[in-house]
């Protein structure tokens, strides 16, 4: 059977439950759309009821994109009902039990978009302090875009009210101030943003802290020093040494998400400055083989400038790339380590065939490597090759070690037409010349 609230919110499921509250979707049928009714869970219980009317109070007087906008109120059954816009989406908790951790980026993008919606709350008079900022009350809604939920701990800042708080909040990520003396004023939501920046950098919920938190290079040291520093001003135990507002608190964010780009740009121009030397080292190595290279120019002077190039490569990448390399986590806590991604940079499987190619150049032609050989124009080539038929490289004052026989090949595309004379001379150690018969080639013709 349909329940049905006020006789116009049919509940469709529950999406969330707190201490003192249910929220559920509901679809208006009046107006034939979606919505999010809060309802209390203990009809009989005067605190709850304050805090669902003190919730509607602070929304309805507030206009922000990242805050929910309040629909209606009613109570029904004992229970007090507060309709809200329905946000869609998943929280910032599912969110990290999902992925662990934020990108550095997006959380420091997301870390802004809280200053903004919490510096609104504070510029408010009399101030909204928020008091209970958590990823259980972050919506991340489908285009990217942040969302505060559930304003039950908040606490309208009014003149004489300071004294008369209610500790309300979460252990771990509310301010040390919100358990020992109830007083919460701006500097508490402050802390929160750094609570909640720190589990994102690191998927380390303050839940599972047993001591005081760590600094977040510490689980990641490729995060870099200035956000740590960041993250440590805003949870200072005391609220004086934090900073001093949102609006100074977003400066820090920006100026360092700034310096970051300017990081990546220029890591980028380097990076591809990096794959032109890395092109042109493969082209000036590769290249040359495709027209031939005279067996008497390897190794040198042909690999003059391809090692140049070369060790150009890897010299800059040690020099200008290496700060993107070794990202490493240092703290193993609650038997879980964190693993950063690290790339296997393409230059590495340059060296390595560079390594495999320079190997092939100076086995000289031994084994399976090969090289294609340059002939002169109008003259012939011969190659020799030894009893296994491995080709040596004919090249001056070179020994070969013989065996049984050395054999001779002449490529027959390469002859002459008509008939030709070969014979071989050669010298020994004491000076004396040995001749070989001559033999008469005659090319055959290629039938038609």
């Amino acid at each position: 059977m349909k329940q049905i609230l006020c006789n116009k919110y049919e509940v469709l499921k529950p999406v969330a439950e707190g201490g003192m509250g249910i929220v559920y979707l509901v679809k208006d049928l009046h107006l034939n759309k979606l919505a999010a009714v809060k309802v209390s869970k203990n009809p009989g219980s005067q605190q709850e009821r304050e805090i669902v009317l003190k919730e509607m109070e602070v929304l309805k007087g507030l206009s922000h994109p990242a805050l929910p906008g309040i629909i209606d109120f009613f109570e029904e059954g004992g229970n007090i009902c507060l309709v809200m816009e329905y946000v869609e989406g998943i929280t910032l908790e599912q969110y990290l039990r999902k992925f662990t951790r934020v990108e550095l980026a997006k959380a420091v993008r997301w870390a802004v978009e809280l200053t903004e919606v919490l510096g609104y709350l504070h510029k408010q008079n009399p101030p909204v302090i928020y008091r209970d900022l958590k990823p259980a009350n972050i919506m991340i809604q489908p285009d990217g875009k942040l969302k505060l939920v559930d304003f039950g701990a908040a606490f309208v800042m009014a003149y004489g009210q300071e004294r008369h708080q209610m500790m309300m909040g979460t252990p771990g990520y509310s301010a040390p101030e919100q358990w020992h003396s109830g007083n919460a004023g701006k500097g508490s939501d402050i802390y929160g943003v750094g609570a909640v920046l720190h589990e994102m950098l690191t998927g380390i919920s303050p839940g599972n802290l047993f001591h005081e938190r760590r600094p977040v290079r510490e689980y990641d040291k490729s995060i870099p020093k200035e956000l740590e520093k960041v993250i440590i001003v805003c949870t200072k135990k005391r609220p004086f040494e934090r900073y001093s507002s949102m609006e100074q608190l977003k400066n820090a964010l920006l100026s360092f998400g700034k310096k970051e780009r300017n990081k990546e740009i220029g890591f980028t121009v380097r990076k591809g400055a990096g794959a032109l030397l890395l092109i042109a080292a493969a082209g000036r190595t590769v290249l040359p083989f495709l027209k031939g290279v005279p067996e008497s120019d390897l190794p040198f002077p042909y690999m003059e400038w391809p090692g140049i190039l070369w060790g150009g490569a890897i010299i800059y990448r040690l020099i200008f790339l290496r700060k993107k390399t070794g990202k490493k986590i240092l703290r193993k806590q609650e038997k879980s380590v964190f693993l950063t991604e690290k790339r296997f940079p393409g230059i590495y499987v340059a060296e390595f065939l560079m390594v495999l190619f320079l190997t092939g150049l100076f086995l000289r032609g031994e084994g399976s490597f090969h090289v294609k050989a340059k002939e002169a124009p109008g003259k012939l080539w011969v190659e020799m090759r030894d009893e296994y038929d491995r080709k040596l490289l004919l090249k001056e004052e070179s020994v070969y070690r013989a065996g049984e026989r050395i054999r001779f090949e002449i490529p027959t595309e390469r002859m002459p037409e008509g008939e030709s004379a070969l014979w071989l001379t050669a010298e020994g150690e004491e000076g004396k010349i040995y001749r070989s018969r001559i033999f008469l080639i005659e090319k055959e013709e290629e039938p038609y």
